[in-house]
């Protein structure tokens, strides 16, 4: 490099060296950091939050809505190994509840001379989405419960199958109803033992005006 350049290039070189690194520091101080905005996640029980949608009842549950309501029953129970036979009356309420996601029902079984020890009991039904079905559960005084399914009416008839409890024992129960008219229904409970279906109690019941709830 000649005499003349390097004269030209002093000066810059000097500038540069006198300034030091503290003055390219002040330089870039005086350029303001980038800000990343964050916004605050919203908790769910806030205001301006979007709450998740509240599940609803099943449409399908509709399909039972011929069970709502007093029923009063007439019938007779066969002799089985739970007691002798003697002819059955029974009161039956059916109502929604719990939001609409089920039916919630009692069987009420009046004391006789030939039936010192009535059946009271109570169930709640339901549909499974998930499974494509209807759902029962019923328990009652005698320390028995069971569970039932069905996949709804075929014609005037529905039928629930599933498996119950009763004194230590496993068992296979089915319950038929069958329309009869017009607020009008028979019903067939039946149970499996030792591998054989037999008939534990044969009605007919009749839907009862809303004010007679209670048989006089």
């Amino acid at each position: 490099m000649s005499a003349r350049g390097l004269v030209r290039l002093l000066p810059l070189a000097l500038a540069l060296g006198a300034a030091g690194p503290g003055a390219l520091a002040q330089q870039d101080a005086r350029k303001p950091p980038r800000k990343i905005e964050r916004k605050p996640a919203v908790p769910a029980d806030q205001p301006g939050a979007t709450p998740a949608a509240l599940p609803t009842p099943a449409p399908e549950l509709a399909q039972l809505g011929y069970f709502l309501g007093t029923w009063k029953c007439d019938g007779r129970v066969p002799a089985t190994p739970m007691g002798p036979a003697h002819q059955s009356r029974s009161t039956v309420t059916i109502r929604p509840d719990l939001n609409g996601f089920w039916h919630t029902g009692t069987v009420r079984e009046e004391k006789s001379a030939d039936n010192a020890h009535p059946i009271y009991g109570m169930f709640h039904e339901t549909y499974d989405s998930a499974k494509k079905r209807f759902l029962l559960l019923w328990v009652d005084n005698y320390g028995g419960w069971a569970t039932e399914t069905t996949r709804g009416w075929d014609g005037d008839k529905i039928v629930w199958e599933g498996e119950g409890t009763l004194g230590g024992q496993t068992l296979l129960g089915r319950d038929t109803f069958v329309k009869k008219g017009e607020g009008q229904m028979s019903h067939t409970a039946e149970m499996s033992m030792n591998g054989q279906w037999m008939t534990m109690s044969e009605e007919l019941c009749k839907k009862a005006p809303a004010a007679a709830a209670t048989r006089p």
